[in-house]
């Protein structure tokens, strides 16, 4: 999260390296960016409220199987 939403600013060996505590700081700050751009978009009267947390994109679901077409 912190390579994608940190738009370049870290590489993964930085932020695998990176103790805990920094990762969980830059990942606030991030949060915080994120909700004055949703507040300068839409107002400080009309702020969304989405209260999910930032997480990892959601995998494929490869149980179900495609059939190959007949020839």
């Amino acid at each position: 999260m912190l390579c994608y939403y940190g738009q370049g600013g870290f590489t993964h060996n930085e932020v695998y390296s990176m103790p805990i505590r920094y990762r969980h700081y830059h990942l606030k700050k991030i949060a915080e960016s994120i909700e004055k751009q949703a507040e300068a978009i839409n107002g400080p009267d009309n702020k969304t409220t989405n209260n999910k947390p930032l997480g990892p994109p959601l995998k494929p679901d490869f149980s179900t199987k495609i059939k190959a077409p007949k020839k």
